[in-house]
């Protein structure tokens, strides 16, 4: 791992551990925007109020389910293999080594997509 993944993880806990809840708002949002299609924003609402309360985010990529919430005021990280719909293994995870797995697979997925992109320009090309 390199120096500037390890200054990234450090920066995220710092910024988590100051307040979780919101920032996990923030991060949970900005992943929905980022991944539509993969990302679940779980929120709590009171019984009159129109806007919920975030408490947690899974992202579904591949055959992995990142989930992170906030569990008693401590931030709580797990990873999921899921094949078919079905939940094989969950392992809980620390804060810093999900956010650096998450990063890890989501590179995957980009370089993934790219060579993907890459691959249909030059066949319509050619």
């Amino acid at each position: 791992m390199s120096e500037f993944d390890f200054d990234m993880q450090a920066a995220w806990l710092r910024r988590f551990s100051s307040d979780a809840a919101s920032n996990l708002g923030a991060f949970a949002l900005r992943l929905k925007e980022a991944l539509p299609e993969c990302v679940t924003v779980h929120e709590q609402k009171g019984l009159f109020s129109r806007t919920g309360k975030i408490t947690g985010v899974t992202i579904e990529l591949g055959e992995s389910r990142y989930k992170l919430e906030i569990a008693n005021g401590h931030l709580v990280s797990s990873v999921a293999m899921v094949v078919r719909g079905i939940t094989l293994n969950t392992k809980l995870l620390s804060p810093p080594e999900w956010f650096a797995r998450l990063a890890e697979e989501t590179k995957k997925a980009s370089a993934h997509a790219h060579a993907l992109s890459s691959s249909l320009q030059q066949f319509m090309v050619g």
